[in-house]
Formats: structure tokens, sequence, C-alpha cells
């Protein structure tokens, strides 16, 4: 009996002193396709990520790709590292290389965590059939359906590419990426818009799935903000905003379509397209095609504080995307209480989601008549109030909170089961 009761106490102990470890000197690897001052969602959102874990004393290493023509490390004034790798060169180049940084700089780590399926998410994968550490992915959009859209192949909603199997010529490509969410002990969203159709259409278990919600409170300096909207008005001009990645999946076509229709009501109408991307030669012809002239402006790719600035200048934001898994564009426009137009097929949480004026991304007449709508002065004043009142709540700091307890748990579930 009381050598029963030792191996019992034995075995509280060691599991304290591993929930211990996991506590004070947890070691994360961070692998993403994108990183600041490249733009993109992955790029935001690890970086805000890495900083406040790095806050609270996890060690955080970041690999990623970049310009520079040699492999970069340097410790960042955040409190992490971050390991760069050359986009120079072919791609199997770039992945070995991938692959070599994560087996090297994964073995003291706790976790590992993929910010993609495909450029970081293979060779990772590869990677940790050596290093065995608790492997954790992070999906805030899908590339197989934005690269159907790119090639020509679909012109549907992400919903609709998955029932309607517009996925088959990308077999390969979806088998590889599948592998990679196989290996996975968690596999975590932005919302559950995209958890939904995952769990249908790929290879997930729901006990293997979760959802953490991007922050909706962003934090902001007071030079970035800009003039209020009632400036942008003084000289008798309503411009109205895109900003991202110029791809087909931003459903700018349609854009250019509608907006050339509006100026022709009301003159005073500017359109400004913030980004770069593949489409910017298509758009840029679609201005002369429809005449539009000095009534649309493209600024290329801004830094975020001049990003802000356009924002805040605008008199209406759109974001008629035929998918927003991460709507991080409404969210900027949101936290600066800029009214916006947004697409139906969006990831955003239902309590601020059924406050906002929402667009079915297929339908021209229903985003003419919502832009139009917002062009009455009182109909926009109100509509203003309804921005004003939305309660932002949610934090970097609430999402760094849930990824230590996220780590926590997939860290002792491995040691479990070794």
């Amino acid at each position: 009996m009381a050598e029963e009761s030792q191996r019992t106490m034995t075995g509280i102990l060691r599991l304290l002193a591993q929930n211990d470890r996991v506590a004070k000197f947890m070691k994360i690897l961070i692998a993403t396709p994108l990183f600041p001052p490249s733009i993109g969602g992955p790029a935001t959102y690890v970086f805000n990520l890495a900083s406040r874990l790095a806050q609270r004393g996890i060690e955080v290493l970041v690999i990623t790709y970049g310009s520079s023509f040699r492999l970069l490390w340097e410790k960042t004034e955040a409190g992490f590292e971050k390991i760069e790798i050359p986009l120079a060169g072919n791609k199997f180049q770039r992945y070995w290389n991938f692959f070599k940084q994560t087996r090297e700089n994964g073995r003291d780590c706790d976790a590992i965590y993929v910010h993609d399926l495909w450029s970081v998410g293979l060779p990772v994968r590869c990677a940790n059939v050596f290093l065995k550490k608790p492997l954790v992915a992070r999906l805030g959009g899908d590339s197989l359906w934005e690269m159907a859209l790119e090639a020509g192949k679909s012109e549907k909603t992400l919903f609709d590419f998955y029932q309607n199997q517009d996925n088959n010529y990308l077999y390969t490509r979806q088998l590889l990426q599948d592998s990679v969410l196989k290996a996975c002990d968690k596999v975590i969203f932005s919302s559950n818009f995209l958890k939904d159709i995952f769990l249908k259409y790929r290879p997930i278990q729901e006990s293997k799935s979760g959802v953490i919600e991007n922050p909706d409170q962003l934090s902001f300096a007071k030079p970035q903000l800009g003039a209020s909207h009632s400036d942008n008005q003084g000289n008798g001009v309503k411009t109205l905003l895109f900003a991202g990645r110029l791809t087909k999946c931003k459903n700018l076509e349609r854009l250019f379509k509608i907006f050339a229709a509006l100026a022709k009501i009301d003159p005073s109408l500017r359109l400004k397209i913030v980004g770069d991307g593949p489409q910017l030669e298509r758009l840029m012809a679609l201005g002369v095609y429809y005449n539009l002239g000095a009534n649309v402006q493209f600024t290329g790719a801004l830094s975020q504080v001049a990003l802000m600035g356009e924002i805040s200048r605008a008199y209406l934001c759109l974001l008629l995307s035929l998918g927003e898994v991460s709507p991080n564009f409404a969210l900027e426009c949101l936290n600066l209480r800029k009214p916006l137009v947004l697409t139906s097929q969006n990831g955003l949480p239902e309590s601020i989601k059924n406050k906002l004026i929402l667009v079915n991304p297929a339908n021209d007449d229903e985003i003419f008549q919502s832009i139009a709508g917002l062009l009455d002065s009182e109909k926009y004043q109100a509509y203003c109030g309804v921005i004003a009142n939305l309660e932002l709540a949610r934090t970097w700091g609430d999402i760094a909170d849930e990824h230590i307890k996220l780590f926590e748990e997939v860290y002792a579930s491995k040691r479990q089961k070794n």
C-alpha cells in the first residue's frame, strides 16, 4: 500500500514538474511565410503574437522567408529571435533551407507553430519527422481556393468552391497539404466559418481542431489617425477606399464595374486602391476601359502608419471579397470607427457582423444599392453612429494568453503519450 502511494505521489510530482517546465521555460518555434516588412495576414499576426509571448516570458524563434540574399539571424527589439531564409533561388532550395533551419533549431523547442500548409507547412512537417515535437497549425484562409481563383479555375466563394468540387484539379497539392493536417496535434482556425468548412471537406478530427479568434481591438498611436471623414468631404470629394492584396479573391473587377456606375450619378466620388499584387495591371486596364481617369488612384503598398491615415480620411471603406476568413482591413476600419461595406462571406464574430452592412459578393445590384444608399448624408451619419458604438474588446493580450494555454496543452499531451 505504501509503495502504491509512493508511486502515485511520484506521478503527481512528475506531472507538476512537467507543467512547471511548460509555464516557466517554454520555447516556441513559429514558422511563417510572411513577416514584416512584407504585408499580409500571417506577417501581422505572427509579429504581434511573438511580441506578446516574449513579453510574457516565452522564448520565441520565428523562421520566415525574406528578400535578403543570405541567411539572416537577429534578436528583434520586441524580444524574440528571427531567422530569415532568402527567397532567392528556386522553390526546392527555399524549402530545403527551411527544412534544415527547422530541424537544426527545433531540437530544444517545446512546440512548433506553422502558419500555412504549403511553403512552410511542408518543410516543417518533414523536419518534424525527426524532431517529433508537438505540431500546431493555424489557418486564417485557404490557399487552395485562392490558387484556383488566380488560375481562373473557379469564380466561386470559398464554401461553394468545395461544395462544387472545384478543387479537383489541385488534387496533388491538396494531398500534400492534407498530409500536413494529419500530422498536426492541433489545427487552429481564426473563425468557425473556416473551421466548419475544413471539418466537412478536409481530414481534420473535431477533437484536434480549435478556434482562436482574431483580436477586434487594435492599438494605434494618435499620429496614425489622420483627419476625420468630415475633413475628407471638405473639398467636395468622397473617397471610397480598398486596401489589401490585389488578387481575384478580393473581387476587385466587380468593384471597378460598380464604381463606374456610381461615378456617373456622383462625380465627386473617388476610388483609392491601396496595395499591390497580380491583378494590378488588369485593374489599371479596367480604369482605362471604364474611362475613370482621375476618379481612381493606385497608391501601391503602404506602411501601417500611412494606411491608417488613408482609412481615417476616407468617406467609406469597401471589402467585397469572395471570402474573408480573417478580414484584417475590416477590423482596422472598425477600430478607426470608419463606415464599411463588407462581404457577407467573412469570419468576424456574429456580435460584430450583425451590426454591419453586409453584401452578397456576387450580387452587383445589392452592392451598388448598399454603397449608393450611404451617399445619402442622413443614412451615412446613422451608420457612422452604429460603427461608433461597436464594442471591440478582444486584444492581442487575450490572443497571447490563449496561445500559452494551447501550447501548454499540446506539450503536456505529447509528453503523456511518450
